[in-house]
């Protein structure tokens, strides 16, 4: 009776970090269309996993009840955060004589970015009280699993970059807006 309730347990939590780690995955690749050098690659993943654990701690924290609203509220914050990170990247791309460029591996735009993928974390840490996941596996897995699919989808990202070098940044954008769009289309089916 107990190894069913582990392993329950176990299968929840490495659902959650997989859950977590796709939209992870899904904006490294966008991030990594341009090509990043090693330092960068791993600040990102570093911020990536940080804000994502960070988030789960404070939803955890705050609980449920009205954190249900706030996850929500969070969530669309999120989105509209990828989909300004994407049109800066664009925008960016298109204009030749803007002198500084949006970098989303360094400062403001890694800290834009590293937001825009965790805010829905937050949601997600309001619920795990109520569905009994422990919090310390929980982030140790998101840890790790987030991570791996950053720098899965920076390798990803950089091989596409590569090929299509003439564009890329631009493209990068497009893909970034395009995510933010899909994961509140995603999110507004949802059944509640």
């Amino acid at each position: 009776m107990n190894l069913h309730s582990d392993l329950i347990v176990l299968l929840k939590v490495i659902s959650v970090a997989i859950a977590v780690g796709l939209d992870v995955l899904a904006v490294s690749v966008g991030v990594g269309v341009a090509r990043l050098a090693w330092d960068a690659s791993v600040r990102v993943g570093v911020a990536f996993a940080s804000s994502e654990i960070l988030m789960q701690v404070l939803g955890y924290g705050l609980g449920a009840g009205a954190g249900k609203m706030a996850g929500e509220v969070a969530s669309y914050i999120g989105f509209a955060l990828l989909a300004l990170v994407g049109l800066l990247m664009f925008i960016g791309s298109v204009h030749d004589d803007v002198e500084e460029k949006f970098d989303a591996t360094r400062g403001t735009g890694l800290l834009l970015t590293s937001l825009s993928i965790s805010l829905d974390s937050l949601g997600v840490g309001f619920a795990l009280p109520g569905v009994s996941i422990p919090l310390v596996p929980l982030l140790i897995t998101i840890s790790i699993s987030t991570t791996i699919f950053t720098f899965i989808g920076l390798e990803f990202g950089a091989r596409l970059g590569q090929r299509y070098e003439k564009g890329a940044e631009r493209a990068a954008g497009i893909i970034l807006i395009l995510l933010a769009i899909a994961f509140t289309l995603e999110h507004l089916t949802q059944p509640a």
